[in-house]
């Protein structure tokens, strides 16, 4: 598996997975962590082809913080744009 990530202040972000759906795939598995802020990692899978996040989850079993949960997709709201341009220049790398 390949070992890519990105990293600044603010957060970082990690490629896990190509999604296999047939032939060629253009879904891709992330990990994202919030620095700033006492919230849980965030599991991303976007499609490359619709150039959109399909799904959101909190990575961590058995979180049921649900404040904290709250935070970190209302976090993640307002960086959305910035983490999908990191995720495109990922894929263009990989």
């Amino acid at each position: 598996m390949i070992q890519t990530s990105f990293e600044n202040r603010k957060l970082k972000i990690e490629y896990i997975e190509e999604v296999e759906e047939g032939i060629k795939s253009s879904k891709y598995k992330f990990r994202v962590d919030i620095k700033d802020f006492d919230t849980p990692c965030l599991g991303i899978e976007y499609d490359e082809d619709e150039d959109v996040i399909e799904r959101i989850w909190i990575e961590e079993d058995g979180f049921d913080n649900d404040a904290k949960g709250h935070v970190v997709y209302k976090i993640f709201s307002l960086i959305e744009y910035e983490v999908i341009e990191i995720m495109k220049f990922m894929i263009k790398h990989i």
